[in-house]
């Protein structure tokens, strides 16, 4: 096993969800509920392309030490998501202050930009970055990405790698990144999704993009320009007649080639830690197994987790007794509670 690897025994799936798909599948059904309305929305300026928006949530008598925490979430999913929102009321709980992005053509930044969502905005992450540490006097960051919010930061951070080492040549620092499931190989998570039973997956991203296609193309010309010629047969004919014309890439190849931070994991100085799991349907281990790493990354694995799955037997409940949660069935998401940890440490 390469020295950058370790293994986690602390999370511990029940007897009956003992299964990488199981955990996959449930995750999407299980969300206690977590309400937080964010104290203030940062429309940050994409120039020519319009805005993409940041939701800002600062704890109860908080004095401002130039820190902030920033989260990045997975496709189809936005700041009100599940893990965005549980995450976010720990953190408040722990008396950081949180953003929490919707990237371009996710959650309500879809009114604001006819960009698609895509595995390779990294460059608009750091401009709003940029501009929130301007905005808000931030000169410390943590940040956390999940799934495709992983492989942003994962590929930000490395593209980034020499700034962020430097602080005579950047705003702010970067103090450390977490990345859940990843997907640094964008075209082998692709083909992985498309083999056996794991076309399930590939099938429920398709409905989710189909409907967000002909949603955004009764708002964006862009969007209706290109539905006629959309395909939704598949994950890469999808990002070959949509997101990558609308992205700014030739094709998916071109897309996917830019956006892959697999690569680039070597060039990472941010004190980095890479959660994966080895049963995880959608992001496979394998991928990782052959990348180099630089000294400053830790990958960390789990067993029977999924992807973003994590449900583990629990009575207690780990989020803000300030937020608006409910949690009768026993069960939370280990990793939410994990990803705070590692942030608020």
């Amino acid at each position: 096993m390469n020295s950058n690897w370790t293994e986690n025994n602390e999370f511990t799936p029940p007897w009956y969800l003992k299964s990488g798909h199981l955990q996959t599948l449930l995750t999407g059904f299980y969300k206690p509920k977590v309400s937080i309305i964010p104290d203030v929305t940062h429309r940050i300026p994409l120039g020519k392309l319009g805005e993409m928006l940041v939701h800002e949530n600062t704890p109860p008598n908080y004095t401002d030490d130039q820190k902030g925490v920033f989260l990045l979430h997975g496709l189809g999913s936005c700041h009100r998501g599940t893990y965005m929102s549980r995450i976010t009321a720990n953190l408040l709980a722990s008396g950081l202050r949180v953003f929490r992005f919707d990237l371009p053509g996710a959650g309500d930044s879809y009114l604001h930009t006819p960009l698609p969502p895509h595995g390779a905005c990294y460059e608009l992450v750091w401009q709003a970055l940029l501009y929130l540490s301007d905005r808000c006097n931030i000169r410390r960051w943590r940040g956390a990405g999940v799934s495709l919010g992983g492989n942003l930061l994962l590929k930000l951070t490395a593209t980034h790698a020499h700034e962020l080492a430097h602080q005579d040549q950047a705003p702010f620092r970067i103090d450390r990144a977490i990345a859940v499931a990843p997907p640094i190989d964008l075209n082998a998570c692709c083909v992985n999704m498309e083999r056996g039973f794991n076309a399930i997956y590939a099938k429920y991203f398709l409905r989710s993009l189909k409907r967000q296609t002909i949603s955004r193309a009764k708002h964006w010309a862009e969007w209706r320009d290109i539905l006629p010629g959309a395909s939704f047969k598949t994950i890469r004919a999808f990002d070959n007649t949509v997101t990558s014309r609308l992205a700014g890439f030739s094709n998916a190849d071109h897309y996917y080639a830019s956006g892959s931070s697999k690569y680039d994991l070597e060039k990472i100085a941010t004190n980095t830690l890479i959660l994966l799991d080895e049963d995880d349907p959608i992001v496979p281990i394998s991928i990782f197994q052959d990348a180099r790493y630089s000294s400053s990354t830790t990958v960390i694995t789990t067993k029977k987790g999924g992807h973003v799955g994590y449900l583990a037997k629990s009575n207690r409940r780990l989020v803000s007794p300030d937020a608006n949660s409910s949690n009768k069935s026993g069960h939370v998401r280990w990793a939410d509670d994990w990803i705070s940890r590692q942030l608020a440490e």
